[in-house]
């Protein structure tokens, strides 16, 4: 690149963990560009993992199901509202856009707006209003991160650092040393997080990615039997069914905090634990982000391409390497599956305490 750009703008739609993805490529652009004004577009819900981020000056927040709303409540309040995000956007005057939604949409648009450089993907022709575009057809050989590395080429930068960055605010990290406090917790016994749900961007394909519930059950009762661990059980505020079912299959009492947090508090609260058992999802990368050891269940997800990243020790994924028909979500797609999750449902709990072993004593 000749000259630096001045204003540059990242665009992610998508859920908590792609966003996490980000990460590493949003420390590289600041790192090559100090004195640039770096941007970031992205949904409601991960506006609050990238809120405390050093490395941005502002975010813009584009949440489908919002407009939506106010485009039905009233359609003249909907325009207006797609009108006030489109100004903020053009005012900025961005010369460089990485543009992450394998979309068409936001290329049109700034192109529309005149920003001279667009870089990103070119999905089924998706990106025929980039300037430089890697053709891919889904991301399937290589982790995302090592996609969004390759980005990096248009500008002449390294991915030097590799792993994800999410900082909690003192507030939230303060709230969460109370609330253990206030428990009882976190006093030399061992603290191990369940999220038995998670997802949530999956939307009605999620629970196609749990694991079931008598499984986590099993789990947290030979933690407690075999590690004196203290089980917490996490979740959304819908994801309260699911950890009130593990709750009662355990033989030993647990600590429901499902809906009891917001996304802030529930990152506070992981770095304080020592274990977090999962499915593949956002709580898996929130738990990474802070350091925490893992065991994670992955079915139709390769985890190759979305486990924990950098993978390491520390993180073990659980899952079916004997089965063929796995992985098969492929081109973002979960296809029907004529064996009845056989890679989830037939995975046995001892798999699970094997590896919560490896990452507990090594």
């Amino acid at each position: 690149m000749t000259a630096s750009p001045s204003r540059i703008l990242i665009v992610n739609p998508f859920g908590i963990g792609d966003v996490l993805f980000t990460t590493p490529l949003v420390r590289a652009v600041r790192r090559a560009f100090p004195a640039s004004r770096l941007c970031y577009l992205c949904n409601r819900r991960t506006e609050t993992i990238l809120r405390n981020n050093p490395h941005l000056d502002r975010l813009f927040v584009y949440e489908k199901d919002e407009l939506i709303a106010r485009w039905r409540a009233s359609p003249r309040q909907g325009l207006r509202e797609v009108g006030r995000l489109f100004q903020r956007l053009r005012q900025e005057r961005f010369d460089l856009v990485i543009d992450l939604s394998l979309g068409e949409r936001y290329g049109f648009l700034l192109q529309l707006f005149g920003v001279p450089r667009r870089i990103g993907f070119n999905y089924r022709n998706r990106g025929r209003f980039l300037s430089e575009a890697i053709r891919i057809d889904g991301y399937h050989d290589a982790h995302v991160v090592d996609y969004y590395r390759r980005l990096l080429q248009f500008m002449g930068m390294r991915l030097l650092d590799d792993s994800l960055e999410l900082h909690p605010s003192g507030e939230e990290e303060r709230w969460a040393a109370e609330w253990l406090r206030s428990r009882g917790l976190g006093s030399g016994r061992l603290l191990v997080g369940i999220v038995p749900a998670g997802g949530v961007s999956w939307g009605v394909s999620a629970p196609f990615r749990r694991w079931n519930a008598e499984g986590f059950a099993a789990v947290g009762d030979w933690l407690i039997e075999r590690h004196g661990a203290q089980v917490l059980l996490f979740g959304e505020a819908a994801d309260g069914s699911i950890c009130r079912t593990v709750a009662r299959l355990m033989q030993h009492p647990t600590l429901d905090v499902s809906g009891q947090t917001t996304l802030g508090q529930f990152v506070g609260l992981l770095g304080r634990l020592d274990l977090v058992i999962c499915n593949d999802g956002g709580p898996l990368h929130l738990a990474v982000t802070q350091g925490v050891k893992t065991v994670s269940v992955f079915g139709p997800v390769d985890p190759h391409v979305y486990g924990p990243y950098p993978p390491g020790p520390q993180h073990r994924v659980v899952y079916r390497p004997d089965l063929t028909c796995r992985p098969c979500y492929h081109q973002f797609r979960l296809p029907p599956c004529p064996y009845e999750r056989a890679c989830l449902r037939e995975l046995d709990a001892a798999s699970v305490m094997a590896a919560c072993d490896e990452v507990l004593v090594g």
